[in-house]
């Protein structure tokens, strides 16, 4: 008897899954021998050909097939020809099927209504491997179009119901097999399920699917992240195959106007392309030329057969507005979009409205009250895909309390009042711009009033949950009831005592840097502010800093997020989300303004890291810098937050080099920079991260240890009495006790000593790409990049190429070997420095005044600082070492 469903499954190194999934099959309430089940091994190397021999020897309605590998699609073609069904499906046979899986959707395949339907799909939900218990989610971007329940869709009517996907969709055989279509085996990574799924759809002039809601597809996400389509990311493939013979083949097939939910299917494909590459592992792929342009050249070819419309209208799926629009500027070649309102300072008394243009700039005029003005501040962000810009991002600061019109182009532009939002061509942005700087104003107290409240039920809470413990314990209790006391006490004084404080802090479990240095600063010469400085309590650098009567909190008590809740400013030299987002969402909008101090100089790309922060003042120290971060560039942050101010560290160590003498400089330090791939993420704080049971066999650690253990090393600093100091940036301090290393080298946490110091004492620096470069170029001695994975590191870690080259930027020689290393620090002790090493230091840093945290505090300041309208008016000038000195 013919079986009413054709099962296809290809197999490629799936042994370990099979077994769940075979377990899924048989569990089938529809009944087991009512599927034909054909298992086509495309070449696999590891035990799935046995276990699915074996499978198949015991159930006579299932087939197992090999062939040598050739792709996903050229093994489902194989299933295909070998089917009977008079319907066929396409599992993944790592995934899982629920029990009622077959048996409601063949009730909708044999209910008369349904006898038109095109095809028929179940509801996927993923399977999260790696979370604690499988965690299973209904979260599936598609998973919107069950919220009707089981029900039948006509696409014409209906066109933003996208079926992508052949592995929960059921399709006729009879129409696959006579219109000869097949899956594209040149879809090796890609839109292999979405080219046969709309091919065939087309095939019908009613193209019904039926929505089986009840019918559950686990889909597994795979802890090891092998499937194919978690894997790839760097794949070139993936960016132009899916485009030439996927997207271009469906165009070709249509023979004509492609029907709209034809047009939503592959939009929908490309936007979650245009999404991936937004994750670090796309950012940091180094792709060929080649395949950007190939890219270039594919994708407008294939939009000149999308409207419009479908990208304007777009709302299958969410994703950021600029996406959409950046195609709808690659398909007009050139050009602008509207405006949007941005955000509100309300603070600075300043709106932003945003825009973005591909090609030449368009001309602006902005205009109050029938007179020009200029925009406060602007910035240009440079948006991407697939790490090459595509469009421009650009935002206009204004006045928040004027009523205004903006010219683009010599064209009075639209003002969405959101992203994708109606457009509106008067809209009174006085009246608006005044009620929405009055409700963010007004929202400030708010969320700190409900912050406060929080903490404070937050502490009583734990105070009872204490008591209710340890009733039987009455010297604890007695301690917990004088907590209670204190606590009560406290909590009516906490708007008092923290009211329009100034937070510093370096990391959580450390200070000594610029946090540190800026407090001090603040403490002496602005007495008058309320600062105070965070750190953990464990920390070795509390009892120092208690002892010279610093005003501490201790990070993560109740007291921390009261002071987190009252204040107006909170300054770090790190970026971490222990600093910038400390407290859980439930507390309320965060209403400090957040200083990026750094602890280093920006040289390169980081922009995926930082620009998701949400930053005030970014404090930079070279016009390079600045220029780079505040300019046309990947940052989205411009002369509104970026200052040229210099880092207070710089001020300490200026001073702590002055008092070192020369012959008291016997270091060669090396410290070389962390890399993203050889830790795990943080745990619990800023110190804690994991590490790799084979890091003695990386690149990195072979490298370093090679250098540190040469001969002519060691000879170079035994023959002149100096020592070697290995300090490895703070990130990598998992790693210190696993290196084995001679007595003549010393190797250093930043824990145990003070970086300045080591600075000051250096004669030469030894590091691979790590910012720390800089101090010792403030202070004008020699450096060595000694960068032995070059290529690794800037696939692998979090920062790209960007302004800063070291072959003309650089502070010293470039060196890729150990031996190469160690005659580089022997020529920097013996004197022989090239003089265009120093020049590059001079022109790097023109003023070392010792007055970085004097200008950082009057940044800091200025971020709250609302000037007059008519400066408000005028564009700010851009900071220049010239003016600033």
């Amino acid at each position: 008897m013919m079986a009413t469903i054709s099962v296809v499954s290809p197999m490629y190194n799936v042994g370990r899954y099979l077994d769940e999934y075979f377990d899924s099959l048989l569990r089938q309430t529809c009944g087991f021998d009512r599927l034909e089940v054909l298992l086509v091994d495309d070449g696999s190397l590891d035990d799935t050909a046995e276990r699915a021999m074996a499978f198949a020897a015991r159930h006579p309605n299932v087939t197992y097939l090999r062939k040598e590998n050739g792709g996903q699609a050229s093994a489902r073609n194989l299933g295909l020809e070998h089917a009977t069904g008079e319907w066929v499906t396409f599992p993944d046979p790592d995934d899982v099927l629920s029990p009622n899986y077959f048996a409601d959707v063949l009730e909708q395949i044999e209910s008369p209504e349904a006898a038109g339907a095109a095809m028929f799909t179940a509801r996927m939900l993923l399977w999260h491997e790696a979370r604690s218990s499988n965690q299973i989610t209904d979260t599936h971007a598609l998973a919107w179009r069950f919220a009707g329940g089981t029900r039948l869709v006509d696409l014409t009517d209906e066109p933003h119901i996208v079926q992508a996907h052949v592995t929960t969709g059921f399709l006729r055989r009879d129409v696959l097999i006579d219109s000869g279509i097949r899956f594209r085996e040149e879809l090796r990574v890609r839109f292999e399920d979405g080219n046969l799924v709309t091919r065939y759809l087309m095939q019908f002039d009613e193209p019904v699917v039926g929505l089986v809601s009840t019918s559950e597809y686990l889909y597994r996400q795979r802890a090891d992240a092998s499937s194919t389509i978690q894997a790839g990311v760097a794949d070139p493939r993936k960016y132009t195959d899916t485009v030439r013979y996927g997207y271009l083949d469906v165009v070709d097939a249509a023979k004509g106007p492609l029907p709209r939910w034809a047009q939503n299917l592959m939009v929908y494909d490309l936007l979650w392309l245009f999404r991936s590459s937004q994750t670090p592992a796309v950012r940091r792929a180094r792709f060929p030329v080649s395949m950007h342009d190939e890219v270039a050249d594919l994708l407008p070819q294939w939009l000149a057969h999308i409207d419009e419309e479908t990208l304007t209208e777009w709302s299958v799926m969410h994703v950021p507005s600029w996406m959409t629009e950046a195609l709808v500027l690659l398909k007009r070649g050139s050009g602008h979009t509207d405006l949007h309102f941005g955000s509100i300072d309300a603070k600075r008394g300043l709106v932003s409205v945003v825009y973005r243009y591909r090609g030449e700039r368009p001309s602006e005029v902005v205009r109050v009250r029938g007179s020009v003005v200029e925009p406060r501040y602007v910035a240009d962000v440079g948006l991407e895909y697939l790490g090459r810009r595509i469009v421009w991002q650009r935002y206009l600061w204004l006045p928040v309390e004027t009523g205004f019109t903006v010219e683009l182009g010599g064209v009075q532009a639209h003002i969405d009042l959101r992203a994708n939002a109606g457009r509106s061509e008067d809209v009174d942005t006085g009246v608006l711009s005044t009620r929405a700087v009055a409700a963010a104003a007004r929202a400030e107290p708010q969320a700190t009033l409900r912050g406060l409240r929080r903490v404070r039920r937050r502490g009583g809470l734990m105070l009872r949950e204490a008591k209710a413990i340890l009733r039987e314990r009455p010297s604890v209790l007695a301690a917990v009831r004088r907590a209670d006391i204190a606590w009560r006490s406290m909590s009516r004084g906490l708007s008092r005592e923290f009211a329009g404080a100034w937070v510093f802090i370096d990391r959580d479990v450390d200070a000594n840097d610029s946090a540190e240095i800026l407090y001090r600063w603040v403490q002496r010469e602005r007495p008058e502010i309320n600062s105070w400085f965070v750190l953990r309590r464990e920390s070795s650098d509390w009892p120092r800093l208690e002892a010279e009567g610093f005003r501490l909190v201790a990070y993560g008590t109740a007291r921390f997020a009261a002071l987190m809740m009252a204040a107006e400013h909170v300054a770090s030299s790190h970026a971490d989300r222990f600093i910038t987002d400390p407290l859980p969402k439930r507390f309320g909008r965060k209403p400090w303004n957040f200083t990026f101090l750094q602890h280093g100089v920006i040289k390169g790309d980081i922009s995926g890291w930082l620009n998701p922060k949400r930053i005030s003042t970014f404090v930079t120290s070279t016009e390079d810098e600045y220029d780079y971060i505040s300019g046309p560039s990947p940052f989205r942050f411009g002369p509104k937050e970026v200052r040229l101010t210099g880092l207070p560290r710089f001020d300490a160590l200026l001073a702590q080099d002055a008092a070192v003498s020369d012959d008291d400089r016997d270091i060669v330090l090396v410290m070389p920079t962390w890399r993203d791939y050889l830790v795990g993420a943080m745990v619990s704080s800023s110190r804690d991260r994991a590490g790799l049971d084979d890091f003695l066999e990386t690149r990195y650690a072979r490298a370093l240890r090679d250098f540190l253990i040469d001969p002519a090393l060691q000879d170079a600093v035994t023959r002149r009495g100096m020592r070697v100091v290995f300090m490895p940036h703070p990130n990598m301090r998992v790693y210190l006790d696993r290196f084995d290393l001679p007595s003549t080298v010393q190797v250093v946490s930043y824990d145990d000593v003070d970086v300045r110091e080591m600075i000051a004492r250096a004669r030469v620096l030894v590091t691979d790409y790590s910012s720390v470069a800089f101090n010792m170029a403030y202070v004008q001695r020699p450096v060595v990049y000694f960068q032995f994975d070059r290529d690794d590191y800037y696939t692998g870690h979090t920062e790209r190429p960007g302004y800063f080259a070291y072959e003309t930027h650089g502070f010293g020689p470039i060196v890729e070997t150990a031996a190469e290393a160690a005659q580089s620090v022997e020529d920097a002790l013996s004197g022989h420095v090239d003089a265009q090493f120093r020049a590059r230091m001079e022109r790097t840093f023109p003023v070392r005044d010792g007055q970085n945290s004097r200008r950082v505090f009057e940044a800091m300041v200025e971020s709250r600082t609302m000037r007059s309208l008519s400066e408000r008016s005028t564009a700010a000038p851009p900071d220049r070492w010239a003016d600033l000195a």
